[in-house]
Parts: C-alpha cells; structure tokens; sequence
C-alpha cells in the first residue's frame, strides 16, 4: 500500500473517531465545537469553522484553532454586491461548491488585517448543501507558508454532507419542539374559546392570543354575519385607529376579497401609497401574515397579524393556522347555540320574542334598574275582537293579522325595548327606562296603539300597564298587575290604556 492510500486510510479512521464522538455531546452547539477543535487538530489547520446562513449573512457557530478569536470576528455575507461576500465563503454558498482562496494570488478583502496578525494564508469554503438546500459553509485555513493540501480538501468535502445531514436534522428537531411547544402553548390559550359568550368578545380572545401569546405586535380580525355584513376588531398597536382604518379595509375586503387557503404566505412590509399604508410604517411594523376563518365551508372572517421584526411569521405558520381552525370551531360552535337560544326564546308565527324571551329581557331589566335606579314598564297588549275575525274570515287571515301585528310593532319599538307574543292575541311590550311619569310616554303608547286600531277595520286594541319597581320586581308580580289592569280597562269598554293609578287613557 503507498503511502498516500495509508495516509487516507488514517485520515478516514481518525474522522471516523471524530465523528463517533460527537454522538456523546446532546447540546448541538457543544458537538459542532468539539468536531471543529478535533479537525483543526488533526489537519494542522490554524482555523476551522463553521458559519450558518442567517438572514442575508453567513455567522460563526463554532470555531476551532489557534486562531479561532480571527473565526469569530468574521461575518460574511450572501449577496454578491457586499463587500463580505465576495470572498470564498459567499461564493462557496452562492455557487455551492468547493472555493479554494490564495490571498498572495488574488486580491484581498477587508480581512487583510487579521490575517496578518494571525499569520494567515490560504483558506478553503466548502458548502453545507443538504437534499438541495444550502445551510452555511465549513472553512479552513493554514498557515501563511502552508498549502492546502489534496487530504485536507478530500477531507472536508467528505465531512461537509456529513455535517449537513446533522445540521438538518437538528434544525428539524428544534422546529418540530418549537411547534409542539406552540402548540402546546396555545392549546392552553385556546380553551378560553369555548366559553365566550357573543362574537364580540371572540374577537377580543383572539387579539389577546395573538399579542400574548403569538408575539404579535398589532392586527385586525373582521368577522362576517350571514348577510356578509361585517364587524371589525383592531388589537395591539392599531388599537385606536378603528375610525380610520375601518372604512379603509372594509372597502379593501369588497374590492379584494380572500380566497384560497387558510392562511397567506408571510410577507414583509413594502412601502406603497396609501393611509392604510402610511399607519404601518408609522408603526414600524416590518412584516405580515393573513387568514381566513371558515364555518361550514364559507368565509367567515379574516384577520391580518403584523410584527416588529421582519420574517417573524415564517416559522409560524403551523401554529397560526391551528388558531385560524380553532377560532372558526369556537365561532361555529357560538353560532349553532345562538340560533337555538334564539329559536327557544322566539314565536315562529310572528318572529317576535316568545314568553321565554320576554322573561330573558325582563331579568336583564331588573338588573339595570337595581343597579343604576332605572325604571321600565310592563305592557300588556290585547286584540280586541280578534276571535271574530278569526272565526269569520279563517285561521289564515288571522295567522296574517298577528303577524302584520307583529311587524308594527318590531318597527315601533326602540332597539333596546323588546315586543312579544305571549300566545294567542295577546302581546308585550318591555319599555326600558320609562315611568308612567316620563314625558311624553302616555301619549307615544297611545299612538302606537291607536295606529294598530285604525289599520284594521272591526279590530281594536286595549292595554294595562306596570311599573317596575312600583309594582314588583318579579316577572310574575308585574305581569299580574299588568293583566289585572287590561281586565279593568276591557271592562271599562275596551279601546283603551289601563296605566296605575287608575289613569285611564282612551285610544
């Protein structure tokens, strides 16, 4: 055997050792700096290091020799047109192959300084390429007076998809921890969700994930009802632009709705024309992620989170679009149990509240008024007559009556105020913040039902009326006073308002 096949038979022996032991570091940084202190040991290098691509540059990791403190003041670049990328190194990782650099033969960079310090000549930058992706460089450098030799070459090109492989599966293993602690993270986040009651404070949990738990720095989610008319909710730093970036994004969302997946590529900030614009850079926000929220396969929503620091999204994706999943269950889910709230508490003839609504409103009253001394009355409506036209004109004709009874006075009431059925001809009214003593009350009521009366030819409308607190402050105890006084104000000829205090108000 010559000696150049001996000599390459130790050397792949001696790496196989270095390698072997590397098995026994569980810290990746450790076993990166062992391998480099035992290559430049045995290939008499006065430098081995490893440097990984991060953003636009290529960073020390790990450097081994005696002039490693040289290793970790370089930083080299990947562009071509910088200045610490037109090196070995840069052109190693652009070009991915092996460079080999003479600075007595070519021209040197701004490294001259410390090369000279250390001694230094030529250098040596192999690529880390791994199933066609390129991670960083392996470099070497001898003695100024040394060459580099072919087993010193062979060596390193034969360590480098070695180290590559390794260097991949540690990035793959620390993405895979990053997600299961995302994950983990946020399925404790999550389950808040599931309790929210209406869609405004969805929003609001979903802000809160994304700032404090996501590391969001502002955003919007935009949530649509089944008439696609939306509702906006700004978090974080956009907080407080609500006024003037609303009408801004829905426009934005009319014009260019989503579509496509869950969520959009991430992206960086790009300075264009526009107020929307103008606010972000204002904020210094750098990049970007969207999603859509989907339930029962339609879009539901949309949502834009934006961060400080460019890139920020792009290892978080997986978890993003677990939130964007679990945010359209939960809204779904919230959706589902409105409808059947809405349906036990309202009567399918008319649409208006039902007993059970009514009851639901009334307590929510009570509570007002013991907590900031508001009133509210109690309305007892009667359709006098109603049986007649029933029984003359059929239950059809009366079905249409009730109904068109209902739409007066849905139209008539105040949002805040609830109308009802209660079954049969007989409605409610709850009138919130109002006294028998409020101005103009009596005379408001009174047209309302005296429309009623004149709409309908043969039909007429009488009414008694409670007061809460005055009359009690349990369902049962003003719907009794009021039912007492509709008796009184029928039996006093009917067509009339039966108020407390025995005030009797003809229509």
């Amino acid at each position: 055997m010559g000696t150049r096949e001996s000599h390459h038979g130790d050397d792949m022996e001696k790496l196989a050792r270095v390698l072997q032991g590397m098995i026994g570091f569980g810290n990746s940084r450790v076993r990166l700096q062992y391998m480099v202190d035992q290559i430049a040991a045995l290939l008499g290098a006065a430098l081995v290091g490893i440097w990984m691509e991060e953003k636009t540059d290529l960073i020390p990791v790990a450097v081994g020799g005696r002039a490693a403190d040289y290793g970790r003041a370089l930083v080299f670049s990947t562009r071509e047109d910088a200045p610490g990328g037109q090196g070995p190194s840069g052109r190693a990782f652009r070009e991915r192959r092996t460079v080999l650099y003479d600075p007595l033969r070519e021209s040197d960079n701004q490294w001259q300084e410390l090369r000279e310090r250390y001694v230094l000549g030529t250098s040596l930058a192999v690529p880390l390429v791994y199933e066609h992706q390129v991670f960083g460089i392996i470099g070497l450098y001898v003695t100024r007076g040394k060459s580099i030799q072919p087993r010193m070459r062979h060596m390193m090109e034969i360590l480098a998809p070695v180290l590559s492989m390794m260097i991949k599966d540690q990035r793959d293993r620390m993405l895979l921890e990053e997600r299961s602690k995302g994950l983990s993270t946020l399925i404790s986040a999550i389950q808040v969700l599931g309790r929210v009651q209406s869609e405004e404070e969805l929003m609001t949990e979903f802000g809160d994930i994304a700032i404090q738990v996501l590391g969001a720095n502002g955003g919007y989610i935009i949530l649509y009802d089944k008439e696609k008319r939306p509702s906006l909710k700004m978090f974080g730093l956009l907080t407080g632009y609500e006024g003037e970036l609303a009408p801004l994004l829905m426009r934005l969302m009319r014009v260019n709705p989503p579509r496509g997946d869950w969520l959009s590529e991430p992206f960086n900030y790009r300075q264009r024309r526009g107020r929307y614009r103008d606010i972000l850079a204002q904020l210094q926000f750098r990049s970007g992620i969207s999603g859509q929220l989907r339930v029962d396969g339609e879009l539901a929503g949309v949502f834009t989170l934006w961060s400080y620091e460019p890139d920020f999204f792009n290892n978080k994706q997986y978890v993003l679009r677990a939130l964007a999943e679990e945010v359209s269950t939960a809204l779904e889910l919230l959706r589902v149990r409105h409808r059947l709230i809405a349906g036990a508490q309202t009567d399918p003839l008319t649409g208006l509240a039902n007993r059970t609504g009514l009851q639901e409103k009334f307590d929510e009253l009570v509570a007002e008024g013991r907590r900031y001394t508001w009133p509210f009355l109690f309305v007892l409506l009667d359709l006098d007559h109603f049986k007649q036209i029933n029984d003359t004109q059929g239950h059809p004709e009366g079905d249409r009556l009730l109904r068109v009874v209902a739409d007066h006075l849905r139209r008539a009431v105040r949002p805040f105020d609830v109308a009802s059925r209660l079954g049969g001809d007989e409605f409610a009214l709850l009138l919130a913040r109002c006294s028998p003593q409020t101005e103009g009350i009596q005379k408001r009521l009174a047209a309302l039902l005296g429309e009623l009366s004149r709409a309908f030819e043969g039909l007429g409308v009488s009414a008694g009326v409670a007061a809460f607190p005055e009359d009690g402050d349990e369902f049962r105890e003003l719907y009794r006073a009021a039912d007492q006084r509709l008796y009184e104000a029928k039996r006093r000829g009917r067509g009339r308002i039966a108020w407390p205090d025995d005030v009797f108000q003809p229509l």
